[in-house]
């Protein structure tokens, strides 16, 4: 039961008064899911946040909605810090206004410019930052609307900006990162919580400096308390590490997450994209090919063009068990950004929904109990 957009009951149809009032939704043996939550994406529909106007928010929150995500958290890429500034001002101006059929602006997500220089992947090393030379006073700002920053954490030296982050209630996630143990330990004493898409431009086993050590991603399945996104499009992270890293840090610590770009859902036909705003001229671009979005030149990934949905479908394809694929792109999510009103069907939850049909496939969308898809 529904009332003010809050689910205020759940029962069979028995425990309910009757009501002449009420509008009944037949969903025919159906599953009813929280709707999807995705921390970690650009953009899609043919529009990237970066953009930084309220039709490319319209246009990518809508391509999200469309996919049964009901919460976002925009996300930023490695971009000159005036545009990184004009992205969280339209973020934050977009947030006030109510907006219908459009997935829930949640806050946002900086990736980078905080990272390494190796591990910048398809991000643009023209604009990276180091806490040591480079002030973050821009975040600490905006902490009203960043829920989650992602560093290189070997950068944070001493874990000054992880530490100040934090306790500014902003969550603070590795990635990106050319580090080694135990380089990026004072990050994780000093509060780091999250691992950037895990096993994506991220360190690993290696010898540096001529000594054998683990490298971050390693490091972030051994600890306790720490979360992790992964990118489950089967390509990013294939069924076999989808398997084992849920083994390893169990579904309650995991969150799909779509890191899903401008070109997600449009045609695959050879066409280049921009990485980023469409109003920079150093932007990177990018075309999808077999069904990834690459550097134009095909020499890395530059993200997603899988919803989270369909990555969650991934892992019940995977052998994942459905209640923990789907807490993986609901409840988990949620939980790590901080929101304890959104991704569980629970009383005193907003009815934030997906009704699903018997292969997982979408059917209808809720937003605060009203029909939208």
């Amino acid at each position: 039961m529904i009332q003010n957009g809050i689910i205020a009951d759940i029962s069979d149809i028995a425990g309910f008064e009757a009501s002449e009032y009420a509008k009944v939704y037949d969903m025919k043996g159906n599953y009813v899911s929280a709707g999807f939550v995705d921390i970690h994406t650009h953009g899609g529909g043919g529009a990237d946040f970066m953009d930084a106007t309220d039709d490319a928010f319209d246009t990518a929150l809508g391509y999200q909605l469309e996919n049964g995500v009901t919460g976002v958290v925009a996300t930023s890429l490695t971009a000159a810090y005036e545009d990184i500034c004009c992205f969280m001002d339209k973020a934050r101006e977009y947030m006030e206004v109510p907006h219908t059929k459009k997935s829930k602006l949640l806050g946002v997500h900086l990736e980078g410019p905080f990272i390494s220089v190796k591990g910048c992947g398809a991000q643009n090393p023209k604009y990276l930052m180091n806490p040591n030379k480079d002030s973050y006073s821009f975040i600490i700002k905006n902490r009203d609307i960043i829920k989650i920053v992602t560093i290189a954490p070997e950068l944070d030296t001493d874990g000054s900006m992880t530490r100040e982050l934090t306790e500014n209630g902003i969550l603070v996630s590795g990635g990106h990162d050319d580090g080694a143990y135990p380089e990026f330990v004072p990050a994780f004493k000093s509060g780091l919580k999250h691992m950037t898409h895990i096993y994506c431009a991220m360190s690993g086993f290696g010898t540096k400096a001529g000594v054998r050590e683990i490298g971050l991603r390693e490091y972030g399945l051994m600890t306790d308390n720490v979360t992790c996104e992964i990118i489950a499009d089967n390509i990013h992270i294939t069924p076999e590490m989808a398997r084992f890293i849920l083994k390893y840090k169990g579904a309650d610590n995991v969150a799909v997450v779509s890191d899903s770009l401008r070109c997600a859902g449009m045609p695959a036909d050879g066409r280049l994209y921009n990485l980023g705003s469409k109003y920079d001229s150093a932007s990177l671009k990018v075309k999808v090919s077999d069904g990834i979005a690459m550097l134009a030149d095909g020499s890395k990934f530059a993200g997603s063009i899988t919803s989270v949905h369909k990555m969650v479908k991934n892992l019940i394809n995977a052998g994942i068990p459905v209640v923990d694929a789907f807490k993986t792109g609901t409840s988990v999510p949620a939980r790590i950004i901080g929101e304890k009103k959104i991704g569980s069907v629970k009383k005193g939850f907003a009815a934030d929904l997906c009704e699903l049909n018997e292969n997982f496939d979408i059917v209808s969308v809720f937003l605060d109990g009203k029909k939208v898809k």
